[in-house]
């Protein structure tokens, strides 16, 4: 539990006491995610279940799934796969997962093949995960490792929402590291970081993390920091300290500098240290939508808000008017979207709205959005952050 968490903690216990006793640097982005706002909610339903879990697997525990990571895949038996799009393991992912979208795996199913990361061993522990328990893509991933005989199937129905909340790290890809738009901090001595470093890194030694406070970081919170040191105890350090400040898509690069060398990638020597105050330069894709602009647009008759969340997610609520086509659905049923209206698509966290993105380009459509963002509906309103 982080420092600020179990603050939280105390002062709450103490009230409720109280009330029974009687009484790359650049510009600062500005933007914040709106506060939550009223929004219609669809009627009161029994709720359909959750996905279900093909026949021969069984769901595995995030305290499992934290031993398995502890002792990793050789010591554990055990193999971990990410089943979300590539760009969401790239950016971050649960320690020890190797990537493999299910639709790669639905590829090769075609072509009646299995991946080759599954391995030879069709009886050690198979563990498939994805974007929580209404995501669909650890189910498809561990129906089709079952179809070519694989014995001990689980799945972490609790994806990357249960692993951020129980505060556990992620670590992101060399690719991450190389090509996108992050801030790179080098953990270790300044000493270390002149004689080598990770282009694009910025030098912030351990011992002065305390004296960075909140407002040394980007106001975005959805910034994403990347960590990296040869003592991990030096990382886990930073990243408690950025779920205290609520910077949630902080990660750190395993292997540091020595990984990096190793897979023969380019060094970098002399000093830069960070600057007093870290900024961060968000950049769209060009299909995604701001936050801020999303909510404009929401009673604009020219827009279709198109909601491709199953019917579970929606007995929570939904944005006024939205046209409700499953994710799984958007490429049998894509007539029933217009194609002289803007379709701005969301999900619940961006990674089916995006894969529907790609759908319906496919399909000829040409003014399409993607609201890239986490959205919750609960209590009458809605709360969309990145």
């Amino acid at each position: 539990m982080s420092i600020r968490t179990r603050l939280a903690a105390s002062f709450v216990t103490l009230f409720a006491v109280a009330l029974l006793a009687g009484c790359e640097t650049g510009p600062e982005v500005k933007s914040e995610a709106p506060a939550p706002q009223t929004v219609a909610v669809a009627p009161q339903k029994a709720k359909p279940g959750l996905p279900a879990l093909p026949k021969g697997a069984s769901v595995i525990t995030i305290d499992e799934v934290k031993a398995l990571v502890a002792k990793g895949p050789e010591a554990g038996n055990y193999l971990m796969f990410d089943s979300r799009p590539a760009s969401r393991f790239h950016s971050g992912t649960i320690p020890t997962s190797l990537m493999l979208p299910s639709g790669e795996q639905e590829k090769l199913d075609k072509e009646g093949k299995a991946p080759a990361l599954l391995g030879a061993d069709k009886n050690k522990l198979l563990v498939f995960w994805c974007g929580g328990p209404t995501c669909p893509f650890s189910i498809k991933g561990a129906e089709l490792a079952i179809k070519y005989g694989y014995t001990n199937v689980k799945v972490f129905s609790g994806g990357d929402p249960a692993w951020t909340k129980a505060e556990q790290p992620f670590v992101s890809s060399p690719k991450f590291v190389k090509d996108d738009n992050i801030l790179l901090i080098d953990l270790r001595s300044a000493d270390k970081f002149a004689a080598g470093h990770i282009p694009r890194a910025l030098s912030l030694p351990a011992a002065n993390l305390d004296k960075y406070q909140e407002e040394n970081w980007p106001s975005f919170k959805g910034a994403p920091l990347v960590f990296y040191s040869d003592n991990q105890a030096d990382v886990d350090k930073a990243l408690e300290l950025m779920r205290d400040y609520g910077l949630s898509k902080a990660t750190y690069f395993p292997g540091g500098l020595e990984r990096w060398k190793k897979l023969g990638y380019q060094v970098e020597t002399g000093p830069k240290a960070a600057p007093a105050k870290l900024t961060f330069i968000r950049k769209l894709a060009p299909q995604d939508i701001a936050i801020p602009d999303f909510i404009k647009l929401l009673d604009d008759p020219n827009v279709v808000v198109l909601d491709v969340r199953g019917a579970s997610e929606r007995t929570t609520g939904q944005f006024k008017g939205a046209l409700n086509i499953p994710f799984e659905e958007i490429s049998t049923r894509y007539k029933e979207i217009p194609k002289d209206k803007t379709v701005i698509i969301h999900c619940a966290t961006g990674i089916r709205s995006s894969i529907a993105y790609e759908t319906l380009k496919a399909k000829g459509f040409t003014n399409l959005k993607v609201l890239n963002a986490n959205v919750k509906f609960e209590n009458g309103k809605y709360k969309i952050t990145e």
